[in-house]
C-alpha cells in the first residue's frame, strides 16, 4: 500500500509539472521618448493579430514602462505591433462620470501616426525567458 501511495504521488507531481508546461515568460519593458523628452503620460500596446492577443502597460513618470500578465511580468513570445496611446480614462465600472473640463484632450507629444497599428511602424520581438528592454523614440 504504501508503494502504492509513493507511485501515485510521484505521478500526481509529474502531471502537475507536464499540465503546466507554459513557456517562461520574457520581460518585456522600455521606454517611450518624443524628440528625446520622456513621455510620461499615455499608454504602449502590444498586439500579436495572429494570435488575437493584446497588451496594454501604462506610462510612468520616466517615460518607462513594463508588462505584467497574470502568470507574472512579462509577455509571451511572439512578434508585437506596437502602438503608444493617450492615457486611458480613468471611469468607474458602473455609474455616471461628470465631465472634467480641466482634462487634457490633445497630446503633441504622441504623433497619431504612433496611435495606430496600420502606421506606427513599431515592433517588439520578446523571447521566451528573455530579458527585453524597448526603445521607442517618436518624432
Amino acid at each position: 500500500m504504501k508503494n502504492f501511495l509513493n507511485a501515485m504521488t510521484l505521478a500526481a507531481c509529474l502531471c502537475g509539472l507536464a499540465c503546466n508546461s507554459e513557456p517562461p515568460l520574457g520581460k518585456a519593458g522600455g521606454r517611450v521618448t518624443h524628440k528625446g523628452e520622456p513621455v510620461i503620460e499615455g499608454t504602449v500596446t502590444f498586439a500579436d493579430d495572429r494570435q488575437g492577443l493584446t497588451y496594454v502597460a501604462d506610462l510612468g513618470a520616466d517615460g518607462r514602462f513594463e508588462f505584467e500578465v497574470a502568470r507574472g511580468q512579462g509577455l509571451p513570445a511572439g512578434v508585437y505591433g506596437v502602438t503608444i496611446t493617450p492615457p486611458r480614462p480613468n471611469k468607474p465600472a458602473l455609474g455616471y462620470v461628470a465631465p472634467n473640463m480641466n482634462t487634457k484632450t490633445e497630446y503633441p507629444n504622441i504623433p497619431k501616426k504612433y496611435r495606430d497599428l496600420k502606421t506606427s511602424g513599431l515592433t517588439a520581438t520578446v523571447k521566451s525567458g528573455g530579458t527585453d528592454s524597448f526603445v521607442f523614440e517618436m518624432e
